[in-house]
């Protein structure tokens, strides 16, 4: 059975948009109602692989179903309606995966949880999610480069050091293509991301024009390195 992400909450605006956000991620996922019954059914769910609860305070019930789920090993995502550092504290003291501030946009709540869980949990899934999340095209064949040299890199800073030849190689066998083609697609992804933004939003404003390939490498692996 494939395990779920359950969002406890059906609204269209906010619940259901987390819920295709994560889908069209390729990450299962389901809502459900946000009331401590309907959470609880849907945690003791067999289904249930991850769990995102909007609260407005450190509601004991929820603090128990939390702590609850995380003793089964079912991470918890809380998004909290309140700056009150102590509701906060409180759900991570629980077991709660991450506790985040709401109201915040659908974006930021997607990369607060879909990082940590991913479509299959290794690198290469997560980065196509920060990218995708960061609004990097993935209509373009660069953006699967980009994650895998991305991912690659992370995993061997060194490959950065010396040359990108071992970097667009290494790609291009991970896709059956050449080495060229992968370079020629990273450099095109790079000019899209500078025109529609996602560059400038990668690097918090730091760049914004056509970057090299090793820029747009440099540039992915720190930022995902922050989140």
């Amino acid at each position: 059975m494939r395990k779920k992400l359950i969002i406890c909450d059906n609204s269209l605006s906010l619940g259901r948009l987390v819920m295709l956000r994560a889908v069209n991620l390729g990450i299962s996922a389901d809502c459900c109602r946000n009331n401590p019954a309907s959470i609880q059914a849907a945690i003791s769910d067999e289904s249930c692989g991850a769990a995102l609860i909007f609260a407005f305070s450190a509601d004991e019930q929820l603090l128990s179903i939390v702590k609850q789920a995380a003793d089964k090993g079912i991470p918890v995502f809380t998004g909290i309606f309140s700056a009150s550092s102590a509701a906060h504290r409180a759900f991570r003291n629980a077991g709660a995966a991450a506790a985040f501030m709401l109201p915040c946009s659908v974006r930021n709540i997607c990369k607060a949880i879909l990082l940590r869980i991913g479509s299959s949990g290794d690198l290469y899934s997560q980065m196509r999610i920060f990218l995708d999340e960061t609004g990097f095209p993935h209509r373009l064949k660069g953006f699967g480069y980009l994650a895998a040299a991305a991912a690659e890199c992370l995993k061997a800073p060194e490959k950065l050091w010396d040359s990108m030849n071992s970097v667009y190689s290494d790609t291009a066998e991970m896709f059956s293509t050449n080495a060229s083609l992968v370079e020629r697609a990273m450099r095109n992804l790079g000019a899209h991301a500078a025109q529609n933004g996602s560059l400038a939003r990668l690097t918090d404003g730091r760049l914004a024009e056509k970057p090299t390939n090793t820029e747009l490498i440099c540039a992915a692996c720190d930022m995902f390195a922050r989140c």
